[in-house]
Formats: C-alpha cells, sequence, structure tokens
C-alpha cells in the first residue's frame, strides 16, 4: 500500500511539514518499531499526544495507552499503528526518503492490539539524492550589433580608409590603401547631398572617366573609380603629397615672380596636354592646384598637380552644353554670353591665375553681378599698379593679353602662351638658359685691343639672328643688323639713317613714340604686337618689342617673335 501524501488540516497547523516523497510499504517484510527502545519515536508519541489533547479539548484525561479515534484518524499512542493510519499517517521529524536513525527490532504484540491488528511496517529504503540543479550558465554581455564604420571596412571591397584627408563641395577625400596591393592612394567620395541629384551622379562618373583617359606629370591620376554599396560613388587617384595654392596664396599673400612663373608653366603644360585630347577644363583656379615638390632631387624643384575634372568639357563629344557652371572669378566673357567652352577659356582662366599669384588679388572682386560686369566690360588695373616695385612690363603684357574680352584677341593657343611665358621667363634669367651651367658664372679675361674687340662686337651683331638696332631718341636708326632690316623692310636693305616712324612698323605700332619717350627717360618697355603678314588677315604674326635704354641718347630696339 502506498499512504497518501495528504496530511489532515486538524494536524497541518501543529506539526510540521517536511518534503513528502512517497513511501512504498512491502507487506511482505514484517518489521515493527519499537516505541520504547527508539527515543526519536518516544518523542513523536508524546508530541501526537499533546496534539489529541488539544483537539479533543481535554488536557488531562487522555490515557496514553489507549488508542485516540478522531474523525479519519486512531492513533495507538503506545507506539502501535491501526490500519486507519496506514492511508494518513505520516511520522513527524523524520525525513521521507532518508534512512531512520535507528532500524527497529521486533517485538511481541502489546495488549494495546494483536499482531494481526498491527501493520508490519519496514523502514523507509533509501532514495537516490536528487540531482543537483545545472549550474547557471556564466552572464556574458550580447555584443551590440553596429554598422560598421568606414574604418574598419573595405570601400568597393578592397580599400581600407587610413585616414580623411581633405573636404569639398563635392565630397570628402581620403587616404586609402589598397587591400591585396598595400599601394596607397587617395579616394574620393561624393557627398549624399549631391548624390541625390541625378546631375551631380553624372557629373562625378564623367569627371572619373575623363581623368582616367588622361596622363601628364602635372595631372593627377585617376587609376578606379565605382559605387559602393553603402558609402556611394567613390574615386581612386594616386595620393600626391602637397598644399593647395589656394591656402598658401591665403598664409603669403602673393608669391614672388619666379614661383609664379614656374606654377603656372607647369598649369599651362598640363591645359596645352589636354586640349590636344579635345579636352578643356573650364575650372581653373587656386583651389584645383596643387603644389609639391619632386622627390630625390638635391635642389628643390616645386611639382604642380592639376586637379578636379568635374566641370571639364570633351569637345569630341556628341551633345554640348552651353549651361554656365564654374567659378565666377575665373569664368571667361564668352562663356558669361552663353558660348560653348573652348581652349581660349582655358587660356583666360590661367590669365586670371597668373594676375592672381603675381598681385595676391583677383581682377574683379565683390557680388557675383559686379563680377561678370567686370568680366564683360571692365579693363583689369595692371598688375605692376598692384605690386609694390612694379613688375616686368612684358610680364605684365603676357597677363593682359590672356585677359583679352575677346577669344582672337588672345593667345592663339596654349602653345603660344607657353611659348610668350617661357621667353619671359629667360629674359628675367630664370628660364631653362638660365639654369644650364650648374655653378655660378665664371668669368675669364681676356685682352685684346679695342679695335679687336669692336670687330668681334659687329660680328656677333651682324650674326645675330634677332632683328636688333640702335636709335636715337627722335626714332632714327643709327645702326641696325640685317635681320632687322629684313624684318622691316622684307629684304635685306641698309635702313640706316631712316626713321623707325618711316618704316611699316610704324603702322603696327601705334604708341611707338610714347614708349621711347618712356625708354629715354630711363624705363624699359616691353609691348607685344600683331602683324598682318599678307594684308588679308589670314596669316598673323605676333610680336615681343623692347625698347631698351643705353648709353647717351641712345635706346636699344629688339624684336623677339612669340610664336615658332
Amino acid at each position: 500500500m502506498r499512504l497518501s501524501e495528504y496530511v489532515p488540516d486538524t494536524t497541518a497547523r501543529d506539526l510540521p511539514r517536511l518534503p513528502r516523497p512517497p513511501i512504498d510499504l512491502d507487506p511482505d517484510e514484517s518489521a515493527e518499531w519499537d516505541a520504547d527502545d527508539n527515543e526519536a519515536t518516544a518523542t513523536i508519541r508524546n508530541d501526537i499526544v499533546d496534539a489529541v489533547r488539544a483537539l479533543s479539548g481535554d488536557r488531562t484525561n487522555v490515557d496514553p495507552t489507549q488508542p485516540v479515534s478522531l474523525p479519519g484518524l486512531s492513533i495507538a499512542l503506545d507506539g502501535g499503528l491501526t490500519s486507519e493510519t496506514s492511508e494518513r499517517m505520516t511520522i513527524p521529524g523524520t525525513a521521507r526518503g532518508t534512512q531512520s536513525p535507528k532500524r527497529a527490532t521486533p517485538v511481541a504484540a502489546s495488549s494495546a492490539g494483536s499482531a494481526a491488528q498491527r501493520l508490519p511496517l519496514k523502514s523507509p529504503p533509501i532514495a537516490p539524492p536528487p540531482p543537483p540543479p545545472p549550474a547557471p550558465m556564466p552572464r556574458t554581455s550580447v555584443p551590440q550589433v553596429r554598422a560598421p564604420s568606414t574604418d574598419q571596412r573595405l570601400v568597393g571591397g578592397r580599400y581600407q580608409i587610413l585616414e580623411r584627408i581633405g573636404q569639398g563641395g563635392m565630397g570628402k577625400v581620403y587616404k586609402v590603401s589598397h587591400h591585396q596591393l598595400g599601394k596607397v592612394f587617395a579616394l574620393k567620395i561624393i557627398s549624399e547631398q549631391m548624390a541625390e541629384t541625378d546631375e551631380a551622379r553624372d557629373l562625378f562618373f564623367r569627371e572619373a572617366r575623363l581623368a582616367s583617359s588622361l596622363s601628364h606629370p602635372n595631372i593627377t591620376s585617376v587609376v578606379d573609380f565605382g559605387e559602393d554599396d553603402e558609402l556611394g560613388m567613390f574615386m581612386v587617384m594616386e595620393l600626391v603629397e602637397g598644399e593647395p595654392l589656394a591656402k598658401i596664396l591665403h598664409r603669403e599673400g602673393r608669391l614672388g615672380v619666379r614661383t609664379a612663373a614656374e606654377v603656372i608653366l607647369q598649369v599651362a603644360e598640363a591645359l596645352h596636354y589636354i586640349h590636344g585630347k579635345n579636352i578643356v577644363h573650364c575650372d581653373i583656379k587656386t583651389e584645383n592646384i596643387l603644389i609639391g615638390e619632386v622627390q630625390g632631387t638635391k635642389r628643390r624643384h616645386i611639382q604642380v598637380k592639376l586637379l578636379d575634372f568635374g566641370l571639364a568639357r570633351s569637345l569630341s563629344a556628341a551633345r554640348q552644353t552651353n549651361s554656365l557652371s564654374g567659378t565666377p572669378h575665373y569664368v571667361a566673357p564668352e562663356r558669361i554670353r552663353g558660348e560653348p567652352p573652348s581652349p581660349s577659356t582655358d587660356i583666360y582662366g590661367l590669365g586670371i591665375l597668373l594676375y592672381e599669384v603675381l598681385t595676391g588679388k583677383v581682377p574683379w572682386d565683390g557680388h557675383v553681378a559686379q563680377i561678370l560686369t567686370g568680366h564683360l566690360e571692365l579693363a583689369p588695373t595692371p598688375p605692376s599698379q598692384l605690386v609694390e616695385g612694379g613688375i616686368d612690363p612684358a610680364l605684365e603684357n603676357l597677363v593682359l593679353h590672356a585677359l583679352a574680352k575677346k577669344p582672337t584677341d588672345r593667345h592663339r593657343d596654349m602653345a603660344a602662351f607657353i611659348y610668350e611665358l617661357r621667353t619671359v621667363m629667360d629674359m628675367l634669367g630664370f628660364g631653362k638658359r638660365g639654369k644650364r651651367g650648374g655653378g655660378g658664372p665664371r668669368r675669364v679675361v681676356i685682352e685684346r685691343s679695342k679695335n679687336e674687340r669692336d670687330e668681334l662686337v659687329r660680328t656677333v651683331f651682324e650674326g645675330c639672328r634677332l632683328p636688333l638696332a640702335l636709335i636715337t631718341t627722335s626714332g632714327l636708326i643709327v645702326v641696325a643688323n640685317p635681320s632687322f632690316a629684313k624684318f622691316v623692310m622684307g629684304v635685306a636693305v641698309d635702313i640706316e639713317g631712316l626713321t623707325v616712324q618711316s618704316t611699316p612698323l610704324a603702322g603696327c605700332w601705334t604708341t611707338f613714340e610714347t614708349d621711347l619717350a618712356k625708354a629715354t627717360a630711363g624705363s624699359s618697355v616691353r609691348r607685344v604686337l600683331e602683324m598682318d603678314v599678307d594684308g588679308s588677315g589670314r596669316e598673323v604674326r605676333r610680336l615681343l618689342m623692347w625698347l631698351d635704354p643705353s648709353h647717351g641718347d641712345h635706346v636699344v630696339l629688339g624684336v623677339q617673335p612669340l610664336e615658332l
């Protein structure tokens, strides 16, 4: 028989509750508890007596040797249990499922009841201890899922961002490393605001395609471009260590004449190259010029890079747009009038750039309307008036020639601009001829008589291919070499004794007398002239005329062709 786990409510108020696993009683084994020999059983018996007295309301007339009957419960206080207790009774103070403190010995039946009426009991079997609860899992923080940062991911699956090195209106520029090659590049990412428009996307990819097709020492090479799923469109360029020209001018005010000429020459060579590819830059400005140094050379050499082909136009494209774009300070007058871009547009922008690096100012500034009006209608202030001490007239003429309002009045092409600039640099002593020789000039003293030297000077003078003449303050030609005679008259004839005003040269040099007066007063004069060779206007030659003061009342007149 299996004892129930039920404990009557009447006893539950007084007896302690303990764990109640079921206890199996095996009727085949006869073992009884000896209440007299078991101290724990005697204690239990006394507790039961007290409980019975409390339930019966009488604490004095209870015979501990007689069974006491209660509803549903019959107890023999001498230690025997009647059959009624077999289904309800539990033993207080003894844990269920554990070994009792002492095994009871079999005894004879007492007078309280016959052995046949006694329910044989056996000690509760030892149940295996319950398995220990599983050890709690160690608390670990759940990793927070975050979007990959730009410095921990590969742009386009191949470029690792190292640091940001610049930011502009079109986007940001980062220093990156190719994941497999390990080579460092500059990566440009278009801004989110710009990427929202189709026009900006077309502008970005057009710049990438145009720039990737170019290869020139003065143009930043584009090696890759594409679109990243997270960051958007990107373009990868060679990484050039340098400083924007705009930042240099902001810090130093302006450049020296020599540095300015070297910078403009390299920009002009880059533009001459892209014009040969039928591409016009259309955005010449100081922000798009990067100034660095050539590495591995003993002497400091400037390295100039032309950047940003976002506004460049291909002259060979099927569709052309005449929409005005660019920076107002550098835009050509014909572009303001709605004409299409041309190489002459870049010549004008380069003239503005040369003006700015020499003077530290742009020709026209203020509101956009004022700037555009200046391009269309106003003559620029001569650079010599803005630079303390002035600049060489030949250099000033070069600037003003590039800033002519009409494209036809400017240099014929970028090659003509470069030729004139190189000529001026040679005249100023820092052209290619000025760099030859390596060391300082070496003077060798040669002893000869005056007559011998005069003869040698005449030999050099007569054999010089440049037209040269010595004239008086009134314009009378005192001496001239054959090249000058052939230049003025068309044939090698004797023109000594004539005045310059009486030669065909006076027809194209309308300011000759004014310039001659300046030279007589001690100032060197440079003037660029255009001569119609055959009178049809189809062949025009551009010449640099100079007047330099000489000894006494004489002036040296020279002529330098500006086009090969």
